[in-house]
């Protein structure tokens, strides 16, 4: 976890850097433009993967129905648990996107007429590009563990209809 917020960092310093130094010059339509963009792959990863969630790990629907169940066990197979992480990350990944992306229209309206964003406002347009880059790359990463999950799916899918059809075999 340390890891990936240090690189999410370095990521974000890095991507500041650049666009302090080549000055950004982008329009309040085209941040609006691309931060609906965001809002909608975060929005498609977050339902998407809270179908996973729900139709593959009935467990955790038990356990929240029926409160006869005091533990819920998702320990079957280390497969089972990385794949969960997986999910529970994608979702917390845009959930944060969408976080960030309310707060920085906050603070176009809390800053926008104040003399700090009119003197300051080639910084903060390089510091808001660079949060949308470490954004961006939150969900690629998130999109790649919905396609990774898809194809995990399809194989176990497979796997157990071979399975089947061995048994019914002998």
């Amino acid at each position: 976890m340390s890891k990936k917020l240090l690189a999410y960092f370095i990521i974000f310093i890095a991507s500041w850097g650049v666009a302090h130094e080549l000055s950004p010059f982008y329009s309040y339509s085209d941040f609006k433009d691309y931060t609906s963009i965001l809002l909608n792959v975060a929005g498609m990863v977050f339902t998407i993967m809270g179908i996973w969630i729900a139709f593959i790990y009935p467990n955790a629907l038990n356990r929240l129905v029926d409160p006869k169940i005091e533990n819920v066990d998702f320990s079957e197979t280390l497969h089972e648990t990385k794949r969960l992480e997986s999910i529970v990350a994608s979702v917390l990944k845009s959930a944060m996107v969408v976080v960030c992306i309310m707060l920085l229209f906050l603070g176009k309206i809390l800053l926008a007429h104040t003399s700090f964003y009119i003197g300051n406002i080639e910084l903060i347009k390089s510091m808001v590009l660079a949060i949308l880059l470490v954004l961006s790359y939150s969900l690629i990463e998130a999109v790649g563990h919905v396609i990774i999950a898809n194809v995990m799916f399809i194989n176990d899918l497979h796997t157990k209809r071979e399975d089947r059809e061995a048994d019914d075999s002998i």
